[in-house]
């Protein structure tokens, strides 16, 4: 009995010293740039997804860094190195496997926008395959359309979209519809038209498999909080 009761004692204090390592560590938190979400305005990275992760990890008692990298270079990172997340990231079925996740950061919507004067009737989904979408590499529009048929041509970056429709280089431009609205404010374009909203997803963090269960486990408690006490709320709030 006392031989259990030592070994019970001896692994609950590894385990406190490694759950305080890993709290120690300093993360580095990857993301795109995608405005209003993520973007670097003044020298520094800010934008709604930013501040969320930002108080999340402050509220956890993490140290960290947050980084803007291109998104496949991102995801790439996280994989590969240890104490690094990317966010914010859709959350399926392909990418399950090689990440810990704490979710939703936030919940996205994205719709098919055109010009008010365009003569493209998009009632539904299917209408759209006979078009020519504009959306931007690594996007979740561009991995889903291109995964249903759809023809998809894709920029590196989602701002330039707005020019393509515009010129007509592109029929409907495919994006999220904070996105579309803070660009479409940014280039002041006052007539773009919002056609019809065909997709939502949970966007996540996603972090390095290495990465302490005790730290996911607090992230995701702490998250739980902020939707519960308004706080994600009230920072998508101050974007829209």
């Amino acid at each position: 009995m006392r031989i259990n009761m030592k070994l019970k004692t001896m692994a609950a204090a590894v385990a406190l010293t490694f759950s305080g390592i890993a709290a120690a560590a300093n993360y580095t938190l990857l993301t795109e740039e995608l405005p209003p979400y993520s973007m670097k305005l003044g020298g520094k990275v800010t934008g709604a997804s930013v501040d969320i992760v930002s108080e999340l990890f402050r509220r956890s008692g993490l140290s960290f860094d947050v980084k803007l990298q291109p998104f496949v270079r991102a995801v790439d990172s996280t994989k590969n190195d240890a104490n690094t997340c990317v966010f914010p990231v859709e959350r399926n079925q392909e990418r399950e496997v090689s990440f810990k996740w704490v979710s939703p950061i936030l919940v996205t919507h994205t719709a098919f926008y055109t010009m008010n004067d365009s003569k493209v009737e998009i009632r539904v989904l299917n209408d759209a395959k006979k078009l020519s979408i504009g959306t931007y590499t690594g996007s979740a529009p561009a991995e889903y359309l291109s995964g249903q048929g759809f023809e998809v041509q894709t920029t590196p970056k989602d701002a330039p979209n707005i020019q393509k429709l515009a010129a007509k280089r592109i029929d409907v431009w495919a994006a999220d519809t904070l996105t579309a609205a803070y660009l479409a404010k940014e280039a002041k374009v006052t007539n773009l038209k919002e056609r019809l909203v065909y997709f939502s997803a949970l966007r996540a963090l996603a972090c390095n498999l290495g990465t302490d269960d005790s730290v996911i486990d607090k992230l995701e408690v702490e998250l739980k909080k902020m939707y519960a006490d308004g706080s994600v709320e009230k920072i998508l709030a101050k974007y829209k």
